[in-house]
């Protein structure tokens, strides 16, 4: 049929841009909700508290840490969820619309763990993992480790956890982080490599080549006759000096008169 293999090529390209529109939304909606909760966040008080936004997630090369909040109560890691439907925790287990969401809470809890390996001057169970979904209505709850919030909310619940860390360990602790954690966009510098090693050239000499190294090996050769015949003559003088009657005297006599006179 005319003009079917073009048909079918204009339904794949417009079925790839289809999935990138697609994509491109979530990470909209995804960047949407890390800047709500940062509005959120920004009500804390920053002579008790620090917020880094945005880092790279430890250990992983491309995946990223929403937010990092260090004040009294510890330092937590929040993940910004700007899901749809109706989101609730019962009996431990988070559901969206009803089904269990598993997968975004050890999400939250390994990026929670990450975070506290770069921690080291506070104890691990210090670092506290957040599930924060944006929105006025009010999550509460914990999912096994994980608290869990929404934009509502998550200040009033940070605040209410119990004092955990001095002024002097959250100082540390944001030390720490400062150094250890980048921001998410930026770009990992390239490692240096050593230049390789020279390769010996393979070529064969040429005739020029042969001629100058004749010639160098003669000249060494020469260099080590004439420093032969030099030590024999050193040898021999010494020799008539020390073994034949009468020399040194007669030596000693000649320079004598030679000063004297």
């Amino acid at each position: 049929m005319a003009g079917e293999s073009a048909h079918e090529v204009a339904r794949r390209l417009r079925a790839k841009a289809d999935k990138a529109q697609q994509s491109a939304e979530r990470w909209e909606r995804g960047a949407a909700g890390e800047e709500a909760t940062a509005a959120a966040l920004a009500v804390l008080p920053a002579e008790e508290w620090a917020v880094l936004h945005d880092v790279k997630w430890p250990g992983r090369r491309y995946a990223n840490v929403d937010h990092v909040v260090i004040g009294p109560p510890g330092v937590f890691v929040i993940d910004s969820k700007n899901w749809s439907g109706r989101i609730a925790v019962r009996d431990g287990v988070l559901r969206q619309n009803g089904r269990s969401r598993e997968t975004a809470v050890a999400d939250a809890a390994d990026a929670a763990l990450a975070v506290a390996q770069l921690v080291t001057s506070i104890p691990a169970d210090r670092v506290h993992p957040v599930l924060c979904f944006i929105g006025p209505e009010e999550v509460s709850g914990w999912a096994r480790d994980v608290m869990v919030c929404s934009t509502g909310n998550v200040v009033a619940m940070l605040c209410s956890r119990p004092i955990a860390l001095t002024r002097a360990q959250r100082g540390l602790a944001a030390l720490d982080l400062d150094a250890s954690l980048r921001a998410a966009i930026e770009a990992p510098m390239p490692a240096r490599r050593l230049p390789p090693p020279p390769v010996p050239s393979r070529r064969k000499p040429t005739a020029a080549h042969r001629g100058r190294s004749v010639t160098l090996a003669a000249r060494a050769r020469r260099r080590r006759r004439a420093d032969a015949i030099k030590a024999i003559v050193v040898l021999i003088a010494v020799c008539v000096l020390v073994f034949v009657p009468g020399v040194l005297e007669a030596i000693a006599g000649w320079l004598t008169a030679l000063f004297v006179s």
